[in-house]
Order: C-alpha cells, then sequence, then structure tokens
C-alpha cells in the first residue's frame, strides 16, 4: 500500500493553521506536559549549562522558569510522559568516550565523531522531583538509539525510537539515517521491540519524533531531510506501524524568518552574541517538534538553527485540540 494517499483531482481541507510566536531560549530536544497541574518541560542540556560540566537533563516550570531537577549526566535525547501522578523520562546513553568532533566546522566531514546514540534506552520516573528511580528499559548493541517518544494507545503504550545503524551490522530497514523503530509497554516500565519490519522509512532521512494516538491512529511528527541540506517536520499516522500515510498537508512548518524573533516575554533569555546568531545566522531548520495542550491551545515547541552549530528553542501555537490539529493535516 502507498503511503501517499491522494490520487487525481483529489480535494482536501485547508491546512491547519499554526502561529509561531518566536524563539524563547537556547534549547533543542524536549518535551511539553503537564505533571500535577504545572506545565513543565523536560528538556535536553549541554555541558557547561546548569552548573552541569557534561549534558544532562532539566525540568523546568513553563510559567515560572523554576527548575525542579537536573539530572541524567551523559544522557541525550530527553522525553517525557506524564501518568496518574508519574513522571516517566526517556533518553538514550553514550555510545562511547571519544571527543564529539560532529560540530567542529573546521573539519571534513570524515573526520566528525558523535559520541552520542547508545545502544541503551533508559528511563528516570518521579513523583516529587526529590527521587528518581533509573532503568535501562531497552538494549541492542547492533542499532544507535537517539530521540524517542511515548504515548498511550488502545492496547498499552507504545514508543518511537530513532534509530541508525551500528558499524558492522548494516540493516536495510534502517537504509538511509534515521529511521523510526517502535516498541510496546503494558505498564511504561517493561519494554519490548517490535520486529525490524514495523519500521518508518528505510529510504528517508526521518528523525526527531513526537508520537501521539487518537481515534484508532496513531500519528507522528517526524524531521525530513529536503533537497539541499534542508530539514523540515512532516506529518504521518499508521493504524499497525506496517502501513503509514502521509497526511495532505505537508511540511507541517517550515523554517523560515518568523524563527528569528524573539517570543514575547523572553527577551532576558538572549545575551548580545545569542541575538547576533538568532538574528544573522543560517536557519535552514525546523526540527525537533513537540507538543502538549494547556490553556485550551495546542503548544508547539521546535528547534531553529543550522542542524550544525547552533539551535534555538522556539514556540507555536494551534487554537485548538491537538486531535483537531493532527486530524486536520488529513481531512
Amino acid at each position: 500500500m502507498s503511503e501517499y494517499i491522494y490520487g487525481l483531482r483529489q480535494r482536501t481541507g485547508r491546512k491547519p493553521v499554526i502561529k509561531k510566536l518566536g524563539a524563547v531560549r537556547s534549547g533543542i530536544e524536549q518535551t511539553p506536559v503537564v505533571f500535577n497541574g504545572r506545565p513543565i518541560m523536560v528538556e535536553s542540556r549541554l555541558g557547561g549549562t546548569d552548573g552541569a560540566d557534561v549534558q544532562h537533563i532539566r525540568v523546568i516550570d513553563l510559567e515560572t522558569n523554576e527548575v525542579y531537577a537536573i539530572l541524567g549526566n551523559d544522557h541525550y535525547f530527553a522525553s517525557a510522559y506524564a501518568e496518574n501522578g508519574t513522571l516517566y523520562i526517556f533518553c538514550t546513553d553514550m555510545h562511547d568516550s571519544e571527543a564529539m568532533t560532529m560540530f567542529d566546522t573546521d573539519k571534513g566531514e570524515e573526520a566528525w565523531h558523535d559520541n552520542r546514540g547508545g545502544h541503551n534506552v533508559c528511563m528516570y520516573k518521579t513523583r516529587d522531583f526529590k527521587s528518581f528511580e533509573y532503568k535501562e528499559i531497552i538494549n541492542c548493541p547492533q542499532k544507535r538509539f537517539w530521540n524517542t517518544s511515548v504515548c498511550k494507545g488502545e492496547d498499552g503504550y507504545v514508543m518511537a525510537i530513532e534509530v541508525s545503524a551500528e558499524d558492522g551490522f548494516p540493516n536495510e530497514k534502517i537504509g538511509v539515517h534515521f529511521t523510526e523503530f517502535f516498541a510496546k509497554s503494558a505498564d511504561l516500565e517493561n519494554w519490548e521491540m517490535l520486529p525490524d519490519e514495523y519500521s518508518y522509512t528505510p529510504v528517508r532521512y526521518n528523525a526527531c519524533p513526537a508520537l501521539r494516538y487518537f481515534d484508532g491512529y496513531y500519528y507522528m511528527i517526524c524531521l525530513e531531510e529536503l533537497p539541499a541540506l534542508r530539514y523540515a517536520p512532516y506529518v504521518y499516522r499508521t493504524k499497525d506501524f506496517l502501513h503509514f500515510e502521509v497526511g495532505f498537508h505537508n511540511p507541517v512548518m517550515m523554517y523560515g524568518d518568523d524563527d528569528r524573533v524573539i517570543c514575547p516575554d523572553c527577551e532576558k533569555n538572549f545575551d548580545e552574541r545569542e541575538r547576533d546568531l538568532l538574528y544573522n545566522g543560517l536557519n535552514i531548520n525546523c526540527s525537533d517538534v513537540d507538543l502538549f495542550e494547556y490553556g485550551g491551545k495546542t503548544v508547539i515547541y521546535y528547534a531553529n538553527g543550522d542542524q550544525m552549530s547552533y539551535a534555538f528553542l522556539c514556540k507555536a501555537e494551534y487554537d485548538g485540540k491537538m486531535q483537531d490539529l493532527l486530524e486536520g493535516f488529513f481531512k
């Protein structure tokens, strides 16, 4: 079955209207959730911030900016899910201890090395931010794990995992890195990877998943690489993780000069160097989309930047429910 669901003389509804609000601060991988009535963000942070020497995870209140927790040294690509008074934080570990040279633009691509993307998906859970339980929940030496996203479906929980192949273990289901693979759980703590046939898609770069479930469909927003090294998020849906439909209205958003403005009330988050980078840096990217419902709207966070040396966390919103937003791309 083709993933492209339109035919000759296809008629569609209008694309959902997403309003960009501007850049919030430096940042990239994150998940916003409501936890114990508060809008919080679980986010990956670089070493040298928050008093930490290495990359780590931060939990922050989105309204008051109170930092609730700093955790997860040398863990990457944070995502989150909250349910029944428990916050579950998902992340991946280090691949190796060699120095990262991926973002050294003075070196050629053949000299790049990324020490992230380890073989383990890990989980922290807490009810009070005072104590955290830690567990490695998925291990696979043949795969490297990057971003994750978790949602609840009709028969348990599903995790989308961004995967690339480990050196020496070619995998035709991964193909062009990156590719989304999937795992299932009945209790959020014990996970089982689905067979490699349950994946999307080996023929294109497909990264940074955000997974949600409504009325029989799993909706997934992922980053696609466009021609000439440009990046934008696309939305798909599936009922079985074998057959996927591409939304009529894609990309979900595009990078542009509206990513170069500072979000209201966020001026204090930018120093002079960051302002110059925001206003003048090469912006070819609209990545790491994640979203939640709050205040009667769907609030969307994403990263701008050049996919190499800088990124700022940006904010957008849809004036309506998340289900209406996601279904609107397929009407």
